[in-house]
């Protein structure tokens, strides 16, 4: 049979193939240097070993072997996990080998086996697991790396064809046997989504390719729309503007926005990032991990954790409802209190303790047994004499009364509630 692949190099071009052992670049492997030589100068094989299965090390042998006897240069890593092997830690280290060595050799093209089933499996995780805001569904065809260009050139090939094609010509290929279980979401979508749709005469498995070029399609004009919505606004943005737009729109400015800052949260984290946005609170600070979105009356920003470390503070000049970090503050103090500002424990900060005298903050933190990563959200509230008044939910001098109230909550419920 012949197996038809995209070719989006030149002749005179040399190329590179991630070969992991297994039967889609193996296939792939035996296309490039029977059928395929005539399309590129000189062909180089990248091989990882992950050094997590015992077989892997006789796999990394054999097309050492093979590789020599085909004249083909082979460019070989083991890597290692000190901290354990998961598929995240071995995307970044197997990656990071690929552009070295591309890098040395001065190659611009790194071709990879995955093929038009890999497409479906992958477009159902991202579906089912709602990570398609991230980026656009599916594994493209070509991919720029900055330093190389990723070549799939089975794309439009499906897994039945590579079978056929390996059993005609007898190739040998590896198995990896964690491919056989249910650990990873995608072999569950392999084994047991996949298979029951193409059983399904109602139901047509080659629809999720329109699927994925409408959505595609959708969502890079999404993403426009939002990068244009964001440019130019000085890094703030109006609340009142956002709340103009329809909730798949205002998603996406979000995604936009916290992607500046090299952050991505969960659909949940965004819509309830959306619902403070669209609430009556006036002042707050968002935690959105490596970053902070500031919420000031109609303008809201954001802030990576490093500036956050730097300065974090709220500034209240009038009463009312509002959050910090994880912290619900209602606020109905006399003006000659006002402004009250809420920051992080600076150092020497000291309150006042009954039938005890002065206490640092620091002593107190360690006397209710506060984790470190809490005392940096943790708000220290100032009144307008420059009086620490209340630290979080452990201290507060403020007897509640009909007008004179200073009530700090954790708005999440967690261990660290008091």
């Amino acid at each position: 049979m012949e197996l038809k692949i995209d070719t989006a190099w030149d002749v005179d071009d040399d190329i590179a193939l991630a070969l992991s052992g297994g039967i889609d670049s193996m296939v792939l492997y035996h296309l490039l240097t029977n059928e395929y030589k005539h399309t590129y100068n000189e062909l180089m094989v990248i091989h990882v070993n992950h050094n997590v299965r015992e077989a892997s090390k006789e796999e990394a042998v054999y097309i050492k072997n093979m590789t020599q006897e085909d004249g083909v240069c082979c460019e070989t890593a083991v890597l290692n996990f000190t901290e354990g092997f998961s598929q995240d830690a071995g995307r970044v280290k197997r990656y990071e080998f690929f552009r070295s060595v591309l890098e040395d050799s001065k190659i611009s093209f790194l071709l990879m086996g995955h093929h038009r089933d890999d497409q479906y499996e992958t477009v159902l995780q991202q579906l089912l697991t709602g990570r398609h805001l991230y980026g656009n569904l599916g594994i493209p065809a070509m991919r720029d790396k900055g330093a190389y260009t990723i070549v799939r050139p089975f794309t439009k090939v499906t897994k039945a064809d590579i079978q056929s094609y390996q059993a005609l010509h007898n190739i040998t290929y590896f198995e990896d046997a964690s491919n056989s279980g249910d650990d990873y979401t995608r072999n569950y979508v392999r084994h047991h989504i996949i298979p029951k749709i193409k059983q399904s005469a109602a139901l047509d498995i080659g629809q999720l390719d329109y699927v994925r070029e409408d959505m595609n399609e959708l969502s890079d004009f999404a993403y426009n729309y939002a990068e244009e919505f964001i440019e130019g606004k000085n890094s703030k943005l109006s609340r009142r503007e956002y709340m103009k737009h329809s909730a798949i729109i205002r998603r996406y400015i979000l995604t936009v926005m916290l992607n500046k800052r090299g952050v991505r949260i969960s659909r949940q984290a965004l819509d309830s990032l959306d619902a403070v946005l669209r609430g009556t609170v006036a002042q707050t600070v968002f935690d959105a991990g490596h970053a902070a979105v500031h919420i000031e009356y109609d303008c809201f920003y954001t802030k990576t954790a490093k500036e956050e470390l730097v300065k974090s503070r709220l500034s209240i000049e009038h009463n009312g409802e509002f959050i910090y970090n994880d912290y619900h503050i209602t606020v109905n103090l006399p003006e000659s209190e006002l402004p009250l500002t809420l920051r992080m424990k600076s150092a020497g900060d000291k309150v006042h303790i009954d039938n005890v005298g002065t206490k640092k903050i620091s002593r107190l933190f360690i006397d209710k047994k506060i984790p470190a990563a809490e005392r940096l959200k943790m708000p220290v509230a100032v009144n307008s004499h420059g009086i620490i008044i209340a630290v979080g939910t452990i201290y507060n001098i403020i007897e509640p009364s009909e007008n004179r109230l200073l009530r700090i909550t954790k708005e999440f419920n967690d261990d660290n509630s008091k």
